[in-house]
């Protein structure tokens, strides 16, 4: 778990590239074991804790909303397709998992404080 924290970006980016290759290899495959649709649940809660994280170290506000808002995307589609609520094509979850595999690449990159000043400042 303090791994998850102290490299929530990298956490962040492969937990949603996974789920990006779990969601196209899903339809793939002919028989799915029950353990594979776990593996969404699993995805979520790495990816929680990832945000959670990247919010509390990024130096720019408006990164934060986009992460928070990126995982509620992500998460609503995920427990949609797990209830059965309303039918979506699957390329949109392809895309909310892009864009928060994306999210936390252009945080790592660009909105990472480098000194404690900086972060110490935004509180």
């Amino acid at each position: 778990m303090r791994i998850i924290l102290k490299n929530s970006d990298i956490f962040g980016a492969a937990s949603s590239t996974l789920c990006l290759i779990h969601c196209i290899v899903t339809p793939l495959l002919f028989f799915v074991p029950f353990w594979w649709t776990g593996l969404n649940f699993i995805f979520l809660i790495v990816s929680f804790f990832a945000v959670y994280s990247s919010v509390k170290k990024t130096s720019r506000k408006i990164m934060k909303p986009l992460l928070w808002l990126g995982f509620i995307f992500l998460s609503s589609l995920i427990l949609n397709e797990e209830i059965g609520f309303y039918h979506l094509p699957e390329f949109v979850t392809y895309i909310a998992a892009s864009n928060l595999a994306f999210l936390h690449i252009y945080n790592l990159k660009y909105c990472q404080c480098q000194d404690e000043e900086c972060c110490s400042q935004k509180k």
